[in-house]
């Protein structure tokens, strides 16, 4: 296996890890597009379905579908613009709030858990990895 194998591998092995122990120790189950979208709406607090779209690369039908999801699940609501009714706005419900706080609990145990045995330089070295690689984006 050359490195190339052995990194792929290893990455995708650790994020489904993630994923697996965060939604085992979590009651509100949201996929990793969703967090996504309700860390956006929680920063911006009124957000268009364009900048979702556009945070996320997605088609704009993408993004509303997702949203569509997660307003049936009662986690966000969609509020029109008074000025330009055309325009559709995502704000979190009180109790998609609270939701996300769970989440990010349960993101931050099981991330601590996973890597609580590494020091705190390898992981400052991760997260300065990891960054510079994101900042790429492609």
């Amino acid at each position: 296996m050359n490195i190339n194998e052995e990194l792929s591998s290893a990455i995708f092995n650790i994020g489904r890890l993630i994923r697996e122990k965060i939604n085992l120790d979590c009651s509100a189950n949201f996929t990793q597009s969703e967090i996504e979208i309700l860390k956006f709406v929680e920063k911006n607090k009124f957000a268009s379905m364009k900048a979702i779209a556009d945070y996320l690369h997605i088609k704009p039908s993408s993004a509303t579908f997702l949203i569509g999801n997660l307003a049936r699940k009662g986690i966000i609501k969609r509020a029109g613009n008074k000025k330009d009714r055309r325009m559709i706005y995502v704000v979190l419900t009180a109790g998609g709030l609270k939701s996300l706080q769970k989440k990010y609990k349960t993101i931050h145990k099981t991330i601590g858990s996973l890597f609580g045995e590494l020091s705190n330089k390898d992981k400052k070295t991760l997260i300065n990895i990891f960054t510079r690689l994101n900042s790429r984006k492609g």
